[in-house]
């Protein structure tokens, strides 16, 4: 049984959310520790200003990421559609970059159809 479309792209979304999530608690502390070396005080506009913009560039970054694996693996023969007009997609179990292909499937449902 496959989920529905919006469950995938649910799943997908958080999966994109607690990765740059993460990823953006791991690099803010490092840019705060770092900004403390020089100054004792940093500004607070300051490291909220760069966890914002972290955590939107690890999003983008992320998707863009999942396009170019889907795109390659496509290319490259890993992605097959399922036989007999199955909808399904069919991907290798040694897809480079399996992880993104199927985040990418998952945030874009229509790439079933493509």
């Amino acid at each position: 049984m496959t989920p529905s479309r919006p469950a995938m792209v649910f799943r997908g979304l958080c999966k994109v959310v607690a990765i740059a999530f993460v990823t953006n608690q791991i690099l803010t502390t490092i840019f705060t520790y770092f900004v403390q070396q020089l100054d004792s005080a940093p500004p607070h506009q300051a490291v909220w200003l760069f966890s914002c913009v972290t955590c939107g560039m690890v999003t983008l970054w992320l998707q863009a990421d999942a396009r170019r694996a889907f795109g390659f693996a496509r290319e490259k023969g890993f992605v097959k559609q399922g036989g007999e007009g199955r909808q399904d997609l069919q991907i290798a179990d040694d897809c480079p970059k399996r992880w993104l292909v199927i985040l990418h499937i998952e945030l874009n449902p229509a790439a079933i159809q493509a």
